[in-house]
C-alpha cells in the first residue's frame, strides 16, 4: 500500500525531472482491508485485485513485476551507483535477474506472513485467513460449507482471532467477526453457531493503541465498553491476552499472556 502510493505522487509531484520505478512480485494490486467482505462472500477476489501495469503505463511509471533481493545503496566494486538486485515474477521469466539502479529508495516491503510461528496455523494447516485475496476466497468456500451443515441441524463453533501473540492486525479480526455473525443471521443459522472472538490485547477495544474514546451524547465512552456492548448486543463471546499455540483438527491450544497459563478451547 506504501510503495504503490508512494510512486503515485512522486510521479505526480516531480513528473518529467525524475524517472519512477516500481518494483513489485505481483502484477496486480490487493486492497487488503475489503478482503474481509470476500472472505463471507459478499464481494469476489476480481473486486479487491486490479491490474497494476495498465495504470502504471498510463502514468508513466516503469514497472517491473520482480521480486527484489539484495540492496546495494552504495553501489558495488567499481560502481558506485546504489542499485537492488531482483528476480523476475513474470509468467514465463521467473527467475531472471534484474539490476535496477536508483537514486533514492522507498523500501516498502508490506507484511510478511508467518503462519509458520504457530504449528498448525495457516491456510495449509488448520484455520482460514483474509489476509490474501485467494485465502478470502478459500474461507468464504469453508463458510458455505459450515452454513449448510448448519442448515442440516448442526452446530458450529467459530474461533476468530490474530493467531500468534505477537500479532497486531487486530483491526481486520474485529471487522471479520461482525461480518461473520451478521451474515450468519442473514442466513438463518445464526442460532445454531457459537462465535468466540481471540486477542492478544490487554482488552476489548485496544485496537493496538491503548483503546480510544468516544464522545457522543454528552458522554465519553471508552472503546472497551462500547466494544464489549456490541459483541454482548450480538451473542459473541471474547477471550483477550491470549494467542494460539498450536492448532489441530477442531482445536485450538491458548496461552494467556498475562499470567501464563496453559489451556485450550
Amino acid at each position: 500500500m506504501a510503495g504503490h502510493t508512494s510512486a503515485s505522487f512522486l510521479k505526480k509531484w516531480l513528473g518529467d525531472q525524475a524517472e519512477v520505478i516500481v518494483v513489485s512480485p505481483r502484477p496486480d494490486y490487493n486492497w487488503i482491508p475489503s478482503n474481509i467482505w470476500v472472505g463471507v462472500g459478499l464481494l469476489k477476489p476480481s473486486q479487491v485485485l486490479f491490474p497494476l501495469l495498465p495504470i502504471y503505463e498510463r502514468e508513466g511509471i516503469t514497472f517491473h513485476q520482480a521480486r527484489a533481493t539484495v540492496l546495494h545503496p552504495e553501489g558495488h566494486g567499481e560502481d558506485l551507483k546504489p542499485f537492488l538486485e531482483a528476480e523476475s515474477t513474470r509468467e514465463g521469466h521467473e527467475g531472471e535477474a534484474l539490476k535496477v539502479p536508483y537514486d533514492f529508495l522507498v523500501n516498502a516491503t508490506g507484511s510478511k506472513l508467518a503462519f509458520e510461528a504457530t504449528p498448525g496455523l495457516g491456510p495449509k494447516g488448520h484455520s482460514l485467513s483474509v489476509c490474501t485475496a485467494p485465502h478470502a476466497e478459500e474461507a468464504s468456500r469453508a463458510l458455505d460449507e459450515a452454513v449448510e451443515r448448519m442448515k442440516r441441524g448442526e452446530h458450529q463453533r467459530f474461533l476468530v482471532g490474530t493467531g500468534h501473540g505477537t500479532c497486531t492486525c487486530q483491526g481486520a479480526a474485529f471487522e471479520y467477526i461482525v461480518n461473520l455473525e451478521f451474515e450468519l443471521r442473514a442466513r438463518g443459522v445464526r442460532d445454531k453457531a457459537e462465535i468466540t472472538y481471540l486477542s492478544n490485547e490487554y482488552e476489548m477495544g485496544d485496537f493496538g493503541m491503548g483503546g480510544i474514546h468516544i464522545r457522543r451524547g454528552g458522554y465519553v465512552t471508552p472503546s472497551s465498553i462500547f466494544t464489549e456492548s456490541l459483541f454482548a448486543e450480538r451473542g459473541l463471546r471474547w477471550v483477550t491476552q491470549a494467542h494460539v499455540t498450536g492448532l489441530e483438527k477442531g482445536r485450538a491450544d491458548l496461552e494467556f499472556l498475562e499470567w501464563r497459563a496453559a489451556s485450550s478451547a
